[in-house]
């Protein structure tokens, strides 16, 4: 799609939704890249229930209304230089073929993690329907721990990551000498 100046009112009201102006101007790699950020994290924080993954919701919805706003009002010139490009490093996403490969066994763990977490709320569901009122204790014991065990986990995982990474940074000093 060839990318041109559109008009500068629907170029406002689409920068309400991030990425949707830049697709408008046809700079579709970067709209798709702000709209999955955006929506990804907040799919991901509500479904840990980390609220504080918001803030970075509202950081990511200000860079894309900035930055919409801002190449609607380069010069025709200007306009015409912009690239139109995955924000953020994704243009690398094509050789991600090379990482799932080597993390092909984390990745299927996650897959079956997420499946186990979905399959838990909808025994949960389907149990407050089937189970008479005295047993509801135990639809309440399960939503308790369903919401609680994606959040743990993953701060589990986060902070495993996070002592590899300062290890490894050490490791890699200590073989520089510093």
């Amino acid at each position: 799609m060839k990318t041109k100046k559109k008009n500068r009112f629907l170029t406002f009201c689409f920068s309400c939704l991030p990425g949707a102006a830049e697709m408008y101007m046809g700079f579709m790699k970067m709209g798709l890249s702000l709209m999955l950020v955006f929506f990804a994290i907040i799919i991901i924080g509500t479904w840990i229930n980390q609220g504080i993954l918001s803030a970075l919701g509202v950081v990511v919805w200000f860079y894309s209304f900035f930055h919409a706003n801002h190449l609607a009002s380069l010069s025709d010139e200007d306009f015409v230089q912009v690239e139109d490009q995955y924000l953020m490093g994704m243009d690398a996403l094509p050789e991600m073929k090379i990482l799932f490969e080597k993390y092909h066994n984390l990745l299927a763990y996650g897959l079956i993690f997420v499946g186990a977490c979905c399959l838990w709320g909808s025994v949960a569901d389907l149990l407050n329907d089937l189970l008479p009122e005295q047993y509801d204790f135990i639809v309440r014991i399960m939503w308790r721990i369903g919401d609680y065990v994606p959040s743990v986990l993953i701060g589990i995982v986060v902070i495993v990551v996070g002592i590899k990474m300062i290890k490894g940074k050490k490791v890699e000093q200590d073989e520089k000498g510093e």
